[in-house]
């Protein structure tokens, strides 16, 4: 890649500048999360007059490279910029490679999480970016545009890495706002927010809802567990309730908002503001969700203020069932806590939501057991179980690339971040518990009475269900819902959750179109090892057929038993020359595409799982 200095970027006349949003859905329609930091940069280049223009790949048809160079080509760009994080690597890399495929000279920004949590491997890996921002972007995007066009050395803007002379320089780090009131609101209508109120986020605590929309009421988080990076600063910060509500009142003035999303790593950090903010919101009739924290602060009174005020689902980290490891976590909490919090809050009817996640420092089998036998004898929460992932930046990924666990940083990036062992546990005895997680909340969930399945859309798989909740016998009804891609169904009435059902049709249906893809390309890998899939693999003949390969990037996934089947890395394509891949887990499914599509180019077809629901499919 050339090398771009500021004076080379120098001009007589004002820059244009295309942000991207990049595409993170499979299909224009889908739902996803509304990424607000690139709206949010977007919001402070206009506000200082620079000349911005914008664009959000999930709403729009067709090739992205072509997408892409057809809006320089019209608007006369000269700098792109775009960001996300570290697990959306190929999607961003996608954009910067398309910019500088049309015109070298294009200057290219990335910023957010895959830039912050390690900036100089994050550069390696994305190849075709010039500048790079560091954490909380605002000022320093706009410090970094004023040199490009006025001159001046990038050398003086804090926050940012370059390339000069073959070297990466990492400028002095930035200082957060602390004043994030003066932070204009996001740019919402330039990312088109109007069309992204007609979808419905997958994945988001069993909602199954239209007219969301995201929103911060604060930036960071006041503890620094071993597991997460903050993407924006390390200093934890609130806006003014006022501010935050003259945003809302503007949004519900120009859109339908039926229900909001508080992003923050953190509301409840202060008790008495979230009262205020109980009392406030009370008045909008808006539902709502946010992240809170377990301990003494979470009462019945509390409890009775957030649900009056709309309050649908609280959301906690609750990550381990064993004192040791929440203290290794630097979680400062305990078992008791969360047992006496879990309690209120059900007792509230608030719906709530919760993962424990495997894989700690100093996990080991014993410790991950005690943290089972709790789950299995609190069935009544429906906790999800998962493993750590290791994500550039944080404490674990420190010590994973100290210790040689991760020793390609910028490859570790180009894999998608895979799940690795850091804990004190064998390989095989962390395969072992990775299967548990996977088949025990199959095994032991709650199925819901007299269900009906209606409205399969095969082009989709998105579908209806309805039926008897078995614990307050209300009937509930959903619609348009992704398989294989939303965690679970929350009763309408008590918010006891249930699984996702696929029925004995519909696994049939999939069967018999894995036949006709061994019978066309004679080998089918199915990409993507999760507990969906795990369910898959249990009640199928087909898929244990040779000719199925499963792959995911976890290594310690790949030392499963998958009822017989072993698990492969993604470079069995190339060495067993496959040529099909579905991708089972269609939340990532833009992610694995891009992936296949750049390192295993023989790969002809790749085909999301939902679409062999069809009886009518023809590969």
């Amino acid at each position: 890649m050339k090398n771009i200095s500021a004076m080379q970027a120098k001009n007589t006349k004002k820059l244009n500048y295309l942000l991207v949003m990049p595409r993170l859905v499979q299909n224009v329609g889908d739902g996803y999360s509304f990424p607000l930091g690139i709206a949010y940069i977007s919001a402070s280049l206009k506000k200082a007059g620079y000349n911005v223009f914008t664009i959000n790949l999930n709403h729009l048809n067709g090739n992205v490279p072509d997408l892409i160079k057809n809006e320089i080509k019209q608007k006369q760009i000269d700098v792109v910029a775009t960001g996300g994080l570290s697990f959306q690597y190929n999607t961003v890399k996608c954009v910067v490679e398309a910019a500088k495929g049309f015109d070298n000279k294009i200057i290219t920004i990335v910023g957010g999480g895959i830039i912050s949590g390690d900036p100089e491997p994050a550069m390696e890996a994305l190849e075709y970016v010039d500048y790079g921002v560091i954490g909380e972007g605002e000022v320093s995007i706009v410090e970094l545009c004023r040199v490009l066009e006025q001159g001046g050395e990038p050398d003086g803007v804090d926050g940012i890495i370059f390339k000069k002379n073959d070297c990466y320089i990492v400028t002095k780090p930035r200082r957060e706002v602390e004043d994030i009131d003066s932070i204009p609101w996001p740019d919402y209508k330039g990312f088109e927010i109007d069309k992204y109120l007609k979808t419905n986020p997958p994945g988001i605590s069993g909602l199954n809802r239209k007219n969301i929309i995201f929103m911060l009421t604060s930036r960071s988080c006041p503890y620094n567990c071993t597991f997460c990076f903050h993407t924006i600063g390390k200093k934890y910060r609130q806006r003014s309730l006022d501010v935050f509500f003259n945003e809302l009142d503007y949004m519900v003035s120009q859109y339908k908002i039926d229900y909001i999303c508080l992003v923050d790593e953190l509301f409840s950090s202060n008790i008495h503001r979230v009262k205020e903010f109980c009392e406030r919101i009370k008045s909008y009739k808006i539902r709502w969700w946010a992240q809170f924290r377990v301990g003494n602060d979470i009462t019945p009174e509390l409890l009775n203020n957030l649900k009056d005020s709309g309050c649908d689902v609280m959301t906690f980290g609750l990550e381990s069932a064993d004192n040791r490891i929440l203290k290794s976590m630097g979680k400062h909490i305990t078992v008791e806590q969360i047992e006496n919090t879990l309690k209120l809050v059900h007792n509230s009817g608030i719906s709530f939501e919760g993962a424990f996640i495997f894989g700690d420092i100093e996990e080991t089998n014993e410790t991950a057991n005690n943290t089972l036998n709790w789950w299995r004898a609190h069935p009544e929460y429906k906790i999800n179980l998962n493993l750590i992932t290791v994500y550039p930046g944080s404490i674990l990924y420190k010590y994973a690339c100290k210790v040689k666990i991760i020793d390609d940083r910028a490859k570790f990036l180009k894999d998608g971040c895979p799940q690795i062992n850091v804990s004190k546990m064998t390989d095989d005895e962390l395969s072992e518990l990775v299967k548990k997680i996977m088949e025990i909340p199959f095994m032991l969930a709650k199925t819901l009475s007299s269900m009906q399945i209606r409205d399969v859309d095969y082009e989709t798989g998105r579908l209806g269900v309805s039926g008897d909740c078995v614990i307050c016998m209300h009937k509930s009804n959903w619609e348009n819902i992704k398989l294989f891609a939303t965690n679970f169904l929350s009763c309408n009435n008590c918010r006891q959750r249930y699984n996702i059902p696929l029925s004995s049709e519909l696994r049939v249906n999939i069967e018999d179109n894995l036949l006709k893809l061994i019978e066309k390309y004679g080998k089918v890998a199915i990409w993507g090892i999760n507990y969906h899939t795990s369910d898959l693999f249990r009640n199928s003949v087909v898929l244990k057929n040779e000719n199925i390969y499963p792959i995911d990037i976890s290594e310690t996934k790949r030392k499963m038993n998958l009822y017989g089947k072993s698990i492969y890395s993604p470079t069995v394509l190339d060495n067993k020359e496959i040529l099909a891949v579905v991708v089972s887990i269609p939340v990532y499914f833009t992610q694995i595409a891009s992936q296949i599509e750049i390192n295993h180019k023989k790969v002809v077809a790749v085909i999301d799982i939902c679409r062999l629901i069809d009886p009518e499919y023809r590969p």
